[in-house]
């Protein structure tokens, strides 16, 4: 199958997950400025919500940049990477709401590993269909290994969970290599 209808539904599905998430802002009670520092804690978790379904955004589209065609694995990858985006809204009015809870705080990251166990899930597909080969390198590891200790942070220290998560999530933001995620870095020695 070609990958344009797979690029359109993903676009089409993050473009509503985003929509979604900063419709769920409720407005101040009043029009001071006590009001408006009252929702400080949802504009930080949409802003880390947003970047992080973002950074998942670029990616999967440099991830399909040189990719002329895909099988049914990785479609259903593709449809468990937005599955668990799209809890994306929820577990960010959650967490904006409840800000340092641990319960929405562990959901919340784990929902980020989750999203990135899927989408490398995919790109292992990818490569195998290409017939190239795919190891994690550093970052991926670390951000997988990120999220799952921010899950777990937030039962102890939730200041530290957001730490955690918002620099793994700022890490992605600079990449040495945008032109493509797969490449041959396994075989470098």
């Amino acid at each position: 199958m070609e990958t344009n209808r797979l690029e359109a539904f993903s676009d089409g599905v993050m473009a509503i997950i985003l929509t979604i998430t900063v419709l769920a802002f409720k407005t101040p009670a009043g029009a001071g400025w006590r009001d408006a520092a009252r929702l400080v804690p949802q504009v930080l978790s949409y802003f880390l919500s947003f970047l992080f379904v973002a950074i998942y955004w670029v990616n999967h589209h440099i991830a399909l940049k040189d990719v002329a065609r895909v099988n049914v694995k990785v479609l259903w990858c593709n449809n468990a990477l937005l599955f668990f985006t799209s809890f994306v809204p929820f577990l960010t009015g959650w967490v904006g709401e409840h800000l340092g809870a641990p319960v929405p705080l562990f959901w919340y990251f784990f929902d980020m590993f989750l999203t990135g166990v899927a989408f490398h899930l995919m790109m292992y597909f990818i490569a195998k269909e290409a017939g190239t080969k795919f190891c994690l390198d550093l970052r991926s590891v670390c951000t997988l290994a990120g999220y799952l200790a921010a899950a777990g942070l937030g039962f102890v220290h939730p200041a530290a969970a957001y730490i955690v998560g918002t620099a793994v999530n700022l890490w992605w933001l600079h990449s040495k290599r945008t032109d493509r995620i797969l490449d041959d870095h396994c075989d470098r020695k």
